[in-house]
């Protein structure tokens, strides 16, 4: 290669180089008075008396996220938003070298307990990081609009503690009814992630029926997590049937969550090249409930897919 050559390639990568710098800082840039930890983030909102803002991002490949962010939260009067919240990005980005791997084990973690099914997804929390509020997806809503309606939501925290009071002074099936009023601020498979001694204080008084509502609640969580473990490691698909079948049995989750539950794990791993355990599951995401919208489109994807 002729000296020129070797120069123009040098040139080239330097430029190439300082390109992916420049992209990642541009993104600190706009994440400036963000915290990336929600352990830091509850020290804060503690310390400061605030609630905590946590947005789940893709930021360098989600149009939504990219949208919410160029609209609202690069805009001036999303700084007022500083005044009741902590700042918290949790962000899932093609390029991993934009964030570290705490980051993403962080996002793995919370993503799951936060049952994040799409990005970008707000949530919420008080100083202790449980949620009170959730909002997904971005609609085009004005920034002054975005911002008057997330801190208008501080209104929710404050029923959700008055709920909890209520239910400190009651008993037997007022007292259940009080905190089932102030953990439903959010959905019921989050509240047993994180209101799990209020959960089993309801679970103790059975009262109204809203024992068995959180007992099957628990049991589909425990189903899910059963699942999730199972079809993390090398499967035999001899016998995850078998396996699967024991499973539902074990823990006897609600048919249509079990059933979404499969369906979904079952499409993670078709795009992961799995078909044969992709299908095992499918099968038995049909068995569960076959009546259902997604029982019976499981049939014609087997057919188109699985042939």
């Amino acid at each position: 290669m002729s000296l020129m050559n070797k120069t123009l390639a040098m040139l080239a990568a330097a430029t190439l180089l300082l390109s992916s710098i420049s992209s990642a800082v541009a993104d600190d840039d706009h994440y400036k008075g963000w915290t990336r930890s929600f352990e830091e983030a509850k020290e804060l909102a503690a310390k400061e008396g605030k609630a905590i803002l946590m947005e789940f991002t893709g930021s360098d490949w989600c149009p939504p996220c990219k949208a919410l962010h160029k609209n609202v939260l690069s805009q001036e009067v999303f700084q007022t938003v500083k005044e009741d919240y902590i700042l918290l990005v949790l962000d899932n980005p093609r390029d991993k070298s934009l964030v570290t791997p705490a980051e993403q084990e962080q996002y793995q973690e919370l993503s799951s307990k936060f049952q994040v099914r799409g990005v970008p997804s707000v949530f919420l929390a008080d100083s202790k990081g449980r949620p009170f509020h959730f909002q997904s997806g971005y609609s085009g809503q004005k920034a002054d609009q975005w911002v008057a309606d997330i801190r208008s939501k501080k209104e929710t925290l404050e029923k959700r503690d008055a709920a909890f009071e209520k239910a400190a002074s009651s008993e037997g099936a007022d007292k259940a009814k009080a905190l089932d009023e102030a953990i439903s601020v959010v959905d019921a498979k989050v509240a047993v992630a994180f209101y799990g001694d209020s959960v089993e204080q309801i679970l103790e008084l059975d009262a109204a029926g809203l024992g068995e509502k959180y007992a099957a609640i628990k049991r589909t969580v425990d189903f899910e997590a059963k699942l999730a473990e199972l079809t993390g490691n090398k499967l035999e698909v001899e016998k995850i049937s078998s396996q699967l079948d024991a499973l539902i049995e074990e823990t006897k989750p609600d048919a249509a969550a079990a059933q979404m539950a499969l369906f979904t794990r079952s499409q993670r791993l078709f795009g992961g090249g799995n078909k044969p355990a992709a299908k095992a599951l499918l099968v038995a995401a049909q068995k569960l409930d076959p009546e259902s919208r997604v029982g019976k489109q499981i049939p014609q994807i087997l057919e188109n897919f699985f042939k």
